[in-house]
């Protein structure tokens, strides 16, 4: 298989989240995610691990770069290799920004790591009471490292059983959440979860959707795409 290629892009999905109320700064907000991938069933989650993704959210916006930046600095610093992108969190007509941190070892790492960060330049959250009974929307900023499978399909080539399909033109949350959920209710194999984002390559922008699925073959890949593009083409 060729190298993989490098992209950036973002991925918006909804989630189930819960704030985290140990292991933080006094007063600060610190969103743990509760299952990366609501849609997918029967995947074996041990939630008592250790983190698999928390979002630190910050009183104001900051630039990607800024995160970057930190990201480097703090891995220099500790020895780490902690992956930090820009977060959005959508609850209901409330925007929160944050930095979205993987690659922690424990929860105990959490307070070191929200020190390091005032110390950089970002200012905490502090003190708000946000409602996470129901899931929220999540945009996510970052890197893609991916191996072309097929036309307009890839395969992630560091996170195992992560796929993604470029499709035809840009669609709104309600629209790709109505074609997903009929797609779902009518393809082969269904036990997959999905997201959508896009591309920037090739010199422009390609919407696309992200799909989680342990053994996932092409022709089950080639079978939705299929399907989303005559449901786009149908609207």
């Amino acid at each position: 298989m060729k190298k993989a290629r490098e992209v950036v892009g973002h991925i918006i999905k909804e989630e189930q989240i819960s704030l985290l109320k140990h292991q933080i700064l006094p007063k600060t907000v610190v969103v743990n995610i509760d299952h990366p991938f609501p849609g997918f069933h029967g995947w074996d989650f041990n939630f008592a691990a250790k983190p698999r993704a928390i979002i630190i959210l910050t009183a104001n916006l900051y630039s990607w770069a800024k995160i970057l930046r930190a990201q480097t600095a703090y891995n220099n610093e500790t020895g780490m290799q902690i992956d930090a992108s820009f977060a959005k969190i959508l609850i209901g007509k409330t925007v929160y920004y944050g930095i979205r941190i993987k690659g922690l070892e424990s929860y105990d790492q959490v307070p070191g790591l929200q020190k390091k960060l005032a110390s950089y330049g970002f200012e905490l959250l502090k003190n708000k009471n946000l409602k996470t009974e129901k899931p929220v929307s999540i945009k996510i900023s970052k890197f893609f490292h991916i191996n072309q499978l097929a036309d307009n399909i890839y395969k992630d080539a560091c996170i195992k059983n992560m796929y993604y399909i470029e499709i035809p033109q840009y669609l709104s949350w309600e629209t790709f959440r109505d074609i997903s959920m009929e797609i779902k209710h009518n393809v082969s194999n269904n036990n997959y979860d999905v997201a959508k984002g896009i591309f920037y390559k090739d010199l422009t922008v390609k919407d696309m959707i992200r799909l989680f699925k342990s053994n996932m073959n092409l022709e089950l890949l080639q079978e939705i795409k299929k399907r989303y593009e005559r449901a786009i083409n149908n609207l």
